[in-house]
């Protein structure tokens, strides 16, 4: 079984659900006993917080960069980045570490393709919403087209987010607004929704009944532990 490098920190409660989702997959394939396995290098959040708000890309690329080429160092097999934002940077942290990395843009579109979609709504912090990974990858790899909230739509979201969710706060009018969105996007055309995001899956569970909701964290866990495998599972 492949070493999985798992680049973490910019939120524990993040990197903490990406270590038991690796985990869970490993025991409903194989039982109880067995897990994965992985190496974790948790970078600073402070330091990425803080170059993040003062707009240093550099600075925030090297963080990454640095953390990724102690799990080279460490015996990794490939990369996965436990943050959908951070994929931003996704090609600076595989080039930095010489190492393969499993793109969640890839283990979503590979759902999505399967599924059978060509229009789907993205949900994410703003910084995910904003940036041009998904749409990139899934527009090129998948064909799949990629929509986004308005701006005021995004930035409420992206409160919800870091003021209600990342807070364990999970109120009943916010998960009516997310609701009510996913209803929106749908009406300008999307077939499924996208959860960019870890903590959404709280306030838009899989099994709400919704169109169909890809939780890409979960999605790109099962993606891990099938390259860890050899690819021997079906995600």
């Amino acid at each position: 079984m492949k070493l999985i490098g798992l680049l973490g920190g910019v939120g524990w409660k993040t990197t903490a659900t990406y270590y038991r989702m690796l985990n869970e997959r490993m025991q409903k394939e194989f039982g109880a006993p067995h897990t994965a396995r992985v190496l974790l290098h948790s970078a600073s959040s402070s330091a990425i917080i803080s170059s993040r708000e003062e707009g240093d890309r550099v600075r925030q690329a090297a963080v990454h960069a640095e953390a990724a080429l102690s799990l080279k160092d460490g015996g990794a097999d490939f990369i996965v980045i436990a943050s959908n934002a951070i994929h931003e940077f996704a090609d600076h942290i595989a080039k930095a570490s010489g190492l393969d990395l499993l793109h969640i843009a890839d283990a979503t579109g590979a759902a999505i393709k399967r599924d059978g979609f060509r229009n789907v709504a993205l949900l994410g912090t703003r910084a995910t919403m904003e940036a041009d990974f998904y749409q990139e990858r899934l527009g090129k790899t998948y064909g799949v087209s990629v929509t986004t909230p308005d701006q005021a739509e995004r930035a409420e979201v992206d409160r919800i987010i870091f003021e209600e969710l990342g807070h364990g706060v999970m109120s009943s009018g916010s998960r009516m607004y997310l609701a009510g969105l996913i209803s929106a996007m749908c009406k300008r055309g999307a077939e499924a929704v996208v959860l960019g995001c870890s903590e959404l899956t709280s306030l838009v569970p899989t099994d709400s009944g919704m169109p169909h909701v890809y939780d890409t964290t979960r999605l790109h866990a099962a993606s891990a532990v099938q390259r860890a495998l050899g690819n021997k599972l079906h995600v």
